[in-house]
């Protein structure tokens, strides 16, 4: 029995060899370790063995395995300085998480906390770039806006009750300066 079990096994698994790379990109490995869900759980050997289902090729990166990766690329990114590490993680971490809290008022998501800090740290930072720019709630707007969120500078500057000239100029000088900040090797 043990036999059958090894055999099915062995069949349903393509071989990863050490040659084979495991991302695209060194990009594609940090959003892979900034999303890597600390709720996932190993499957046991006995688990594995009897398991049917074709595994497919993948990335070979589940279970234990997919941990370990993650936390080894996570520890060499912390290790960057602080702009490089929030123009990371703001690129590459998930934006919001899922929420099972069950509240009546709750959409099924809340806001990831590494991408909100990433995003907070980027506002702060960027009172210095931004010419005439105090505003708070405008400035973190500009970031959101300059990594992808919806909206355009208009609203912004119509939800601020900032002139769209000054936000427009500030945006400018804010996206030159985290263009400074990512590397042409991230891109």
């Amino acid at each position: 029995m043990d036999a059958t079990i090894m055999q099915r096994a062995a069949s349903t698994r393509a071989p990863l060899t050490d040659a084979e790379p495991r991302f695209r990109s060194a990009f594609d490995a940090v959003r892979f370790a900034l999303c890597y869900s600390s709720q996932q759980y190993g499957t046991t050997p006995l688990a594995k063995h009897v398991d049917e289902t074709p595994i497919g090729r993948g990335m070979g990166l589940v279970d234990m395995d997919g941990a370990a990766q993650a936390g080894i690329i996570c520890w060499h990114i912390e290790a960057l300085p602080e702009i490089h590490l929030a123009v990371l993680v703001v690129s590459a971490a998930p934006r919001t998480l899922p929420c099972k809290c069950g509240a009546p008022c709750c959409l099924g998501t809340t806001p990831s906390a590494k991408w909100r800090a990433a995003v907070e740290w980027l506002t702060d930072a960027a009172v210095t770039y931004s010419h005439t720019l105090s505003h708070r709630q405008a400035r973190r707007a500009i970031i959101k806006k300059l990594f992808g969120a919806r909206g355009s500078l208009a609203d912004i500057a119509e939800l601020c009750d900032v002139p769209a000239h000054t936000v427009s100029r500030n945006a400018a000088s804010i996206r030159r300066w985290l263009e400074t900040a990512r590397p042409a090797s991230w891109a």
